[in-house]
C-alpha cells in the first residue's frame, strides 16, 4: 500500500529540520574540554581570561590542565557546574626533561560518573605531568576511572567504584575510598574500605608493610596480577617490627600470581581460596605467605610458601666499594673487603673485617672473624629490630664499629646489644672497651634497649658499665666493674656450624648462640 502524500511531506519536512540542525550547526559551540591558561592572573575559574577559548565550563565538561614550566598554582573554583572529568597533559615541545606546575583547587564536583585521564603509561616511563590536589570537597561522584592521571584528594572520598590503570606514581589510589575496585596495568590499590577488587594482569594489589591489616574483601585475581607493596616513587620503605595482612574473604586465582613482600611482612590467607591459578613468589620476595584457608581449591596448597629463607652462607672477599650488599632473612654474609651500602633485614646476619660506606641493620650485625672491626665511612643506623653481638675476648681483643655517625633508635623502639665473652678470655676491673667508636663530631643518637647511659650487666660472670659518652666524649664504651675470666669452651667443633647458624635462625637467641658457636671455632684458629 502505497504511504499517504500528506504523512510523506511531514516526514520529509521534519528530515529537513533535522537536516538543517545537524549539518548547520554553529561553528562555535562549546567545547566538551575546558583547557586552563591562568592567563586573566585572577587564579577563577569563573573568568574567561583564564580557558584556552575564553570560554568558561559548563556543565559536563572535562578539565584540561597542560605541563607548564613555572610556579605552581593555587586555583579558586567558584562555578557551579558538576564535570565529567579531569586531564592532565605533558608538555609537547622538546623540553626532554620538563618541570611541571603544580596545581591546587579548592573544590571539585562532579558529575556521578566522572573519568580521569593522563600521559602517565608505567611507574617509569619519565613523563611529567601536572600534578593536581584537590584541598576541599570533592561531590557528586559515584564512579570513577582513572587512566594515566597523577593527583590526590586531602580528603578521602567514597564512591561506589574506582577503576585505575597506568596511575604512576601518584596517590590517587589512596584517596578514594570505594565499595568496588578494579586495577589495571602499572597501577595498585589498598584494601581499605572495598567489599570486592578485582586485579588485572599487570595490576597490584597493595598490602601494608609498617603495620597490620585485615580484610574480608572478595579478591578476584586474573592471570600476572601481583601482590606487593603497591606502585608508588615514594621509595619500597620498610617497617621495623613484624607485621600481617589477613585476607579473610573469599580468594579466586584466574592464573598465576605473584607476591613480592618485604622481609617484615606476613600475608595470611584464612578465607576460601580457589581459582585454577597460584600463588608464586616473585625472584625478590623476602616476605612469607601463609595459606591457612577454610576451603582450598586452588593450586597452593595450605601451609607457608614463598622464599623459604633456607640457610645460606655468603663469603665476600676483596674491594668493590661502589657494589652495595643486602643481606636477606636466613643469610649470613661474611665481608672481608669493602663495598658500599649495606643493608641488614631481620633475620639476616653481617659480619667479617669490612670497610663500608653505610650500614643500616635490621638484623644482627657481628663484626669480624672472631673478634674484628667493621668501619662504616657514612652512617651507622640500626632500628627496632636489630642486634649487634659484639665479642670481647680481652682489653686489646674485642669486636668493634667505627663509624662517623650513629644511631640506636628509630623514633621508637631500640636495637639490642648481645655481649659474647670468648672462652679463656681475662679481663680486668677498669679495662674499658669502645666497642662504637664514633668518629664524627655529633653524639650517639638514642641508645640500645634496657641499657640507659651508665647500666650496668653481667655477662658471664663479667661485669660492665655503659656509656655513651665515653672516649673522646661520643663513643660507646664499656667499662669492667670486677675480675673475670671467659667461659669455659664448649666441645662443638666442625666446619659446618657457620653455615647451621643461618639455617637455624628463628630468632635473635638462637642466632646468637649459633653465632657465638661459629666464631669460637673460627678464633681457635687464629
Amino acid at each position: 500500500m502505497g504511504v499517504p502524500y500528506v504523512k510523506l511531506a511531514s516526514a520529509v519536512s521534519v528530515a529537513a529540520v533535522v537536516g538543517a540542525v545537524v549539518f548547520n550547526a554553529p561553528a562555535n559551540a562549546a567545547p566538551t574540554a575546558f583547557t586552563w591558561t591562568g592567563a586573566a592572573g585572577d587564579h577563577k575559574m569563573s573568568t574567561a581570561g583564564n580557558w584556552k577559548d575564553g570560554q568558561v565550563p559548563t556543565e559536563g565538561a572535562k578539565l584540561v590542565f597542560t605541563c607548564a614550566n613555572g610556579a605552581s598554582e593555587k586555583i579558586q573554583n567558584d562555578l557551579n557546574v558538576a564535570l565529567s572529568g579531569l586531564s592532565v597533559s605533558k608538555m609537547n615541545n622538546a623540553d626532554a626533561s620538563p618541570t611541571c606546575a603544580s596545581y591546587t583547587i579548592d573544590t571539585l564536583k562532579f558529575t556521578p560518573d566522572a573519568e580521569f585521564s593522563g600521559d602517565k603509561t608505567s611507574v617509569d616511563d619519565k613523563v611529567e605531568i601536572p600534578y593536581i590536589y584537590v584541598t576541599g570537597a570533592v561531590t557528586g561522584l559515584s564512579n570513577l576511572k582513572s587512566n594515566g592521571f597523577d593527583g590526590k584528594f586531602k580528603n578521602e572520598t567514597s564512591i561506589n567504584r574506582f577503576e585505575v590503570a597506568n596511575s604512576g606514581c601518584n596517590s590517587i589510589s589512596n584517596s578514594v575510598k570505594a565499595s568496588e575496585k578494579i586495577v589495571g596495568e602499572n597501577a595498585s590499590v589498598p584494601l581499605e574500605g572495598a567489599n570486592n577488587i578485582t586485579v588485572k594482569s599487570s595490576g597490584e594489589l597493595g598490602v601494608k608493610y609498617a603495620d597490620n591489616e585485615t580484610s574480608a574483601s572478595k579478591i578476584t585475581f586474573e592471570n600476572g596480577a601481583m601482590i606487593s607493596h603497591g606502585i608508588s616513587c615514594l621509595g619500597s620503605g620498610g617497617g621495623s617490627s613484624n607485621v600481617t595482612t589477613v585476607l579473610s574473604g573469599d580468594i579466586v586465582l584466574n592464573g598465576n600470581v605473584e607476591y613480592k613482600l618485604l622481609s617484615n611482612v606476613t600475608v595470611k590467607i584464612t578465607g576460601k581460596l580457589s581459582g585454577p591459578g597460584k600463588l608464586v613468589a616473585h625472584k625478590d620476595n623476602k616476605g612469607t605467605l601463609l595459606v591457612e584457608s577454610s576451603d582450598n581449591t586452588s593450586g597452593t596448597p595450605n601451609g607457608q610458601h614463598g622464599n623459604a629463607h633456607e640457610a645460606k652462607l655468603i663469603k665476600l672477599d676483596g674491594d668493590k666499594p661502589n657494589e652495595s650488599v643486602s643481606v636477606r632473612k636466613g643469610e649470613t654474609v661474611l665481608l672481608n673487603g669493602s663495598r658500599s651500602d649495606v643493608y641488614v633485614d631481620e633475620g639476616g646476619v653481617f659480619g667479617g673485617n669490612a670497610t663500608v660506606k653505610s650500614l643500616n641493620v635490621a638484623g644482627v650485625v657481628a663484626p669480624g672473624n672472631s673478634p674484628g672491626k667493621i668501619t662504616v665511612l657514612n652512617d651507622f643506623y640500626m632500628n627496632g629490630t636489630g642486634v649487634y653481638k659484639a665479642e670481647i675476648l680481652d682489653k686489646d681483643h674485642y669486636d668493634q664499629i667505627v663509624a662517623q655517625s650513629v644511631q640506636l633508635s628509630n623514633g621508637g623502639s631500640s636495637p639490642k646489644l648481645e655481649l659474647v665473652y670468648l672462652p679463656g678470655g681475662t679481663i680486668k676491673k677498669g679495662d674499658t672497651f669502645t666497642i662504637i667508636n664514633n668518629n664524627g663530631s655529633a653524639p650517639v643518637q638514642g641508645t640500645f634497649n634496657g641499657l640507659p647511659e651508665g647500666a650496668e650487666f653481667a655477662v658471664d660472670g663479667a661485669t660492665f658499665k655503659i656509656s655513651y659518652v665515653g672516649g673522646d666524649g661520643n663513643d660507646v664504651v664499656l667499662t669492667a666493674q670486677n675480675d673475670s675470666t671467659g667461659p669455659k669452651a664448649p666441645n662443638t667443633g666442625g666446619e659446618n656450624v657457620a653455615v647451621n647458624l643461618a639455617g637455624t635462625i628463628v630468632g635473635v637467641a638462637s642466632a646468637a648462640i649459633l653465632l657465638f658457636m661459629a666464631k669460637r671455632k673460627s678464633f681457635g684458629k687464629k
